[in-house]
């Protein structure tokens, strides 16, 4: 085969494929016919009348990342995967502002990125980020969601998020544990109801079946009460929640998406908007298999 030819097919492949690699394979062209050896590294050339030009593409330092072998899920302009190192530092700023919380803000019990990487050490499965694919903030996480292993099961009394988790390392993590522990998802304001928090509950639902656990738990947290907080306490407006009476951004959206709500968890987290409480969520996984294999 020709060098044209090769040339050619390598581009169909990319058009065939989705944006990320149209846009790899662009940037590699490139850097191949300005004789340059790394493509994603800036790089400078010199004009007939001795003008300096610093060469590089805003897409590089995600794309030279990048592998659609490990893409879980695709929307579009999105991708879903298992969090990577390079994800840790949007996914902190995705929780940042999906709780309106500024970088100063940080600490207290709150991820940070050494506590993201931890828990990729921990449990890499566990672990999800949707990156934009395309357009203005391409590579850039617009989700993420965080979650362990246990053998408590969710019948037993509730633990305040913090100590339900260990630390923020998720030192509670078990790697043996038969049910899924839901400790963080966020959505950056901008990209809500747009499919993205569907796709991340879906590939942890899938995580799930693969992993033949008995099921996922978390504990949703009451985001609405603070419009109802002149008028009822946290624990009824929970109830009501529950039996439907009240539509709750959060709790009400888990159980559309199959979750049974069981009863109201006080004192649960440090946010005020909730009433520092929220609503335990269960979804058992129909297909477990008693006795199988636990992965």
């Amino acid at each position: 085969m020709s060098k044209r030819e090769t040339d050619k097919s390598a581009l169909k492949k990319a058009l065939d494929s989705d944006w990320p690699q149209i846009q790899k394979h662009l940037i590699e062209k490139a850097a191949e016919e300005a004789g340059q050896d790394n493509p994603h590294e800036p790089y400078w050339t010199t004009d007939e009348d001795g003008t300096r030009v610093l060469n590089f593409s805003p897409d590089s330092w995600w794309l030279k990342h990048f592998d659609e072998r490990v893409v879980l899920l695709d929307l579009p302009g999105v991708a879903v995967m298992n969090t990577q190192h390079w994800h840790v530092g949007a996914a902190v700023s995705t929780i940042h502002d999906a709780y309106n919380m500024g970088r100063a803000e940080s600490g207290g019990e709150c991820f940070a990125e050494d506590d993201i990487l931890a828990h990729i050490e921990r449990f890499a499965r566990g672990q999800f980020v949707a990156i934009r694919t395309s357009g203005p903030g391409a590579g850039h996480a617009v989700g993420m969601a965080t979650t362990m292993r246990t053998t408590r099961p969710p019948t037993a009394p509730i633990l305040p998020w913090i100590e339900a988790i260990g630390d923020l390392r998720l030192a509670a993590h078990e790697p043996s544990g038969d049910w899924l522990y839901g400790a963080e998802m966020a959505v950056r304001h901008m990209y809500r109801r747009k499919g993205i928090g569907t796709g991340l509950y879906r590939v942890r639902f899938d995580l799930v079946r693969s992993l033949n656990l008995r099921g996922w738990y978390a504990v949703g947290m009451l985001m609405g009460y603070k419009d109802h907080a002149d008028a009822m306490d946290v624990v009824e407006y929970g109830e009501r929640v529950i039996a439907g009476e009240i539509k709750d951004p959060t709790v009400t959206m888990q159980m559309n998406r199959g979750f049974r709500a069981v009863s109201v968890a006080t004192a649960y987290d440090d946010e005020p908007q909730a009433g520092d409480a929220g609503v335990l969520i269960v979804w058992e996984n129909p297909d477990y298999v008693e006795g199988g294999d636990t992965g």
